[in-house]
């Protein structure tokens, strides 16, 4: 592959690489893992793309029977691929022909076309927007109709693979001529026929038919009309499940003398139609390099150099279609971002404004929204809603006036309730008796200091035993040692009997275990609390003072 058609395969592989990569990592939402891996995926199948495409330019390069004219590089008007019926004169020797409008290069035979465009996309690829096709028939020269449609077929079957070669349809152009009496060119593009007199402007077949000296021409030209309507252009035009129909740009037939065979397809058209015969003796021959230069200005307009070839036209479309995906990648982007923060929004709005648990769960969530579209409005947004319409703004406004309606809850004063205090009775009082023992006053007064009289608490004293002995025995003396620590602490602390409950459980409450030592130890206990409740130990002003002294630890006491 040459170093020249190397270089723009390169650059117009790595600007589309480009726009696919700029694509992957700024529009499509996949993790970075992905995304790499996809980046290294796109960078080894472009390597073998162009080591594959170097060799296969290198294979059709060699391969190509039909050499370009170099001369062509500097062809600015239509270059017409001529093929058919090419009688040795036309081009005297010569494979191309230039004029003043555009170049006829010699395709030679039908089923050439084909390479012969092949060859020119190889070596000159800005030249393939600057060709079209014209296909020469000469029905003097055929006796068999089936061979000439199946010369026609060829014709459309080259035309399909040329669509496919090139990406575009290049125009094709018919021409006819038949022998008779000699006209100049009649060419029909559209319902319009115009005759193109050499050395004279062109005027309407209509004008042309009411000149005397041509009248002689009238039968014959109509005859010719519609033999390209009934073969040439049924053949071309007609549907066909292999091959598409071929819509043929415009037709240009001439009369003249082409060195008829004795019997021909012509002959036998005319006769049968006219009972016209020509004598073929004497006639001279066609004119020679007799092309119809006149259908170059009409294919100049849809036959312009193309800008970088099939693969710049390929890229451009590329492109365009990555930043269509970008676009509505983007717009998909934006409603999600939409539909995130208006599901917030709705969930803020459906919680009542008392249920302050859920409602403090759904204000981190807008806080957490609105500061991120606060960082966007600063640094700006990510490329992946620029393209779209952003609402970064609009939710921000309407984030913050959910989160200026919050209203905080008052916290109530709270009192410390202290907790139970637990005496161990055996240290309190000797087995089986509720007289308090001589040593149980410090364990008494260590306990009066967290637990304080008051209006609207009562003081709870409850006794507890284990099981040993009978239910009724056990409930009783609870009882009376739970009133003997009520007796103490009012006596000593001055408390009055209204700030007091007593209870007594038995073994009915047990903390632990009877069946072991250490469990019933446990069970054998004292507990002090304070409860509220309405009406308790209300005091004279005077008493509530020294009552304020006295309290019980706020800790567990376990012996």
């Amino acid at each position: 592959m040459r170093k020249y058609s190397i270089f723009p395969a390169v650059l117009h592989l790595v600007a589309g690489v480009a726009a696919l990569l700029w694509l992957l990592w700024y529009f499509i939402p996949v993790g970075n893992v992905i995304k790499g891996l996809t980046t290294l995926l796109i960078a080894l199948l472009a390597g073998w793309i162009v080591l594959k495409s170097g060799r296969r330019a290198e294979a059709e390069s060699d391969a190509s029977a039909t050499p370009v004219d170099l001369r062509l590089a500097d062809n600015e008007g239509p270059l017409v691929l001529v093929c058919g019926d090419l009688p040795d004169r036309l081009f005297q020797g010569q494979a191309l022909r230039k004029t003043a409008q555009g170049w006829w290069l010699n395709a030679g035979k039908v089923s050439q076309l084909t390479d012969v465009v092949r060859s020119i996309q190889t070596q000159l690829p800005r030249l393939v927007g600057q060709l079209s096709v014209m296909y020469i028939c000469q029905p003097d020269s055929h006796q068999d109709e089936a061979i000439l449609r199946a010369t026609l077929k060829t014709l459309r079957q080259q035309s399909k693979q040329l669509n496919l070669l090139v990406s575009f349809t290049l125009p094709i152009v018919v021409s006819a001529e038949f022998f008779g009496p000699e006209t100049p060119w009649v060419l029909v593009r559209g319902d319009s026929p115009t005759v193109f007199p050499e050395n004279d402007s062109p005027q309407a077949c209509i004008d042309w038919q009411q000149e005397s000296h041509n009248i002689m021409a009238l039968p014959i030209l109509g005859q010719a009309f519609s033999f390209v309507r009934a073969i040439l252009l049924d053949e071309l035009e007609k549907t066909d499940r292999l091959t598409p129909p071929v819509s043929v740009f415009a037709v240009v037939l001439r009369l003249g003398t082409i060195n008829p065979e004795p019997r021909s397809l012509w002959a036998d058209w005319l006769s049968s139609r006219t009972c016209l015969q020509f004598s073929r003796q004497g006639v001279l021959p066609a004119p020679a390099s007799h092309f119809p230069d006149a259908v170059l200005p009409l294919l100049a307009p849809f036959t312009v150099r193309l800008q970088g070839g099939q693969l710049t036209r390929r890229l451009v479309l590329f492109i365009f279609l990555c930043a269509l995906t970008a676009l509505g990648i983007s717009a998909l982007n934006n409603r999600a971002l939409i539909r995130q923060v208006g599901a917030d929004l709705q969930r803020w709005h459906a919680i009542p404004m008392n249920h302050y648990g859920p409602k403090a769960e759904v204000l981190a969530v807008l806080k957490q929204d609105s500061r991120l579209l606060e960082r966007w409005q600063r640094q700006g947004e990510p490329v992946r809603y620029s393209l779209g319409y952003y609402p970064g703004p609009r939710l921000w406004l309407a984030l913050q006036q959910a989160i200026d309606s919050w209203i905080p809850p008052s916290v109530p004063k709270q009192e410390t309730v202290p907790k139970i205090v637990r005496l161990d009775s055996m240290s309190l009082f000797d087995s089986g008796k509720a007289v308090l023992k001589d040593g149980s006053t410090k364990v008494l007064v260590n306990a009066l200091v967290g637990i304080k009289a008051r209006p609207g608490w009562l003081i709870l004293i409850s006794g507890h035993t284990d099981n040993t002995g009978s239910a009724q025995l056990n409930q009783t003396l609870s009882l009376q040692r739970a009133e003997a620590v009520r007796n103490w602490m009012r006596d000593t602390g001055d408390v009055p009997g209204s700030c007091f409950a007593v209870q007594g459980y038995g073994d009915s409450r047990p903390i632990a275990s009877n069946d072991s030592p250490e469990g019933r130890a446990r069970n054998r206990r004292v507990e002090i609390s304070l409860v509220p409740q309405a009406d308790a130990c209300r005091l004279p002003g005077a008493e509530s003072a020294s009552l304020e002294k006295h309290g019980v630890l706020d800790q567990e006491t376990e012996e």
